[in-house]
């Protein structure tokens, strides 16, 4: 089996799944994802930002960073800054 072979049939068990996040476009091949894992991928600071899904009613789901959030073909997400400390 080649290298080729193996890279092909790595991809039919795990097929690309397009999402976006903050309106820009993104391919994972997994889709069990943690909040905070995919703001790093759009190279955002967890510390900073909780994620959120856009539903197809148009509502938002929010998360917290260690929430396993089920990514499927065509989720939208966008990041929420986190509210600052109250003095």
């Amino acid at each position: 089996m080649t290298q080729q072979d193996t890279a092909t049939n790595a991809e039919k068990k795990h097929p690309a799944i397009h999402i976006t996040i903050d309106s820009k476009p993104f391919v994972v091949h997994v889709d069990n994802w943690e909040a905070r894992d995919l703001l790093m991928l759009a190279g955002l600071d967890p510390a900073e930002y909780d994620l959120a899904q856009i539903k197809r009613n148009g509502t938002l789901k929010r998360f917290k960073d260690t929430h396993v959030v089920k990514v499927d073909e065509g989720d939208e997400f966008e990041s929420i800054k986190q509210d600052g400390p109250v003095a």
